[in-house]
């Protein structure tokens, strides 16, 4: 699927992450470590990832899982409790899809409002997966705090993929820094993360997957340009900003 651009205040060409990504610069991990993280199938295969919030509630990026994407929910699983993205754990299906109503999924539409709620079937929470906790309304991180980013995928911008779980730390830049590099896209509403010279990010398929400060869901994967490019930070859909969301669409 080819990556889905906007253009910030000055004009300059950005990039969705699409579905099928990578972990940058990180170190294998197992699901017992992040028992949270669960992979969003498409006809058996991943395409994005989620986090377990509840037993049946999944929480993941609004441009993973679009009506363009999955006409019907028939094609649309997820796996959990499990290291690898293709065997093993609990697939469970979805039984509905909620994605932010302000969201748009076009080619050329700003990345805004990427979140969306999976109701599964069936309770997935089951050993070795768990929830995760959400970090409260309103709540501010420092710039320098460091999260952890997960997700199956290359370890290099156009590499091949990982069937194995990855993770990779990356500290928050603060808003006024990287509303310079992608102009008003950047509100409460986002959280960004990365290193100044670049060489850690998540990217394309890490698409709705966790980032987690202190044992805590803050961000879900939504965009960037390219991944881990110097200068050029990972954008996530900030959980703080999108807590009444959660509450009213996840009960959470």
């Amino acid at each position: 699927m080819p990556s889905r651009d906007f253009e910030n205040t000055n004009g300059t060409v950005f990039y969705h992450p699409t579905i099928g990504g990578r972990i940058v610069g990180g170190v294998a991990t197992t699901i017992q470590d992040l028992p949270w993280q669960v992979a969003i199938l498409r006809n058996g295969a991943q395409i994005c990832g989620g986090i377990l919030v509840a037993p049946r509630v999944v929480l993941t990026a609004a441009h993973c899982v679009t009506l363009r994407l999955f006409p019907t929910l028939a094609t649309l699983n997820v796996r959990t409790g499990s290291t690898t993205h293709n065997a093993g754990g609990t697939r469970v299906a979805v039984s509905s899809r909620i994605l932010h109503a302000q969201y748009q999924d076009c080619e050329t539409c700003s990345p805004d409002y990427d979140i969306a709620v999976l109701h599964l079937a069936a309770n997935a929470n089951i050993s070795p997966a768990a929830t995760i906790a959400l970090w409260d309304d309103n709540t501010a991180f420092a710039a320098g705090v460091v999260g952890t980013v997960s997700g199956w995928g290359a370890t290099s911008e156009g590499g091949a993929g990982s069937v194995t779980l990855r993770r990779v730390d990356v500290p928050v830049i603060g808003n006024v820094q990287c509303r310079n590099v992608y102009g008003s896209i950047i509100t409460t509403r986002t959280i960004c993360a990365g290193l100044a010279q670049g060489g850690r990010d998540s990217c394309q398929g890490d698409s709705g997957g966790p980032y987690v400060i202190q044992n805590r869901l803050a961000g879900i994967v939504s965009f960037g340009a390219g991944c881990a490019r110097a200068g050029l930070p990972g954008v996530y859909a900030s959980i703080p900003g999108y807590r009444a969301w959660i509450r009213q669409n996840a009960g959470l």
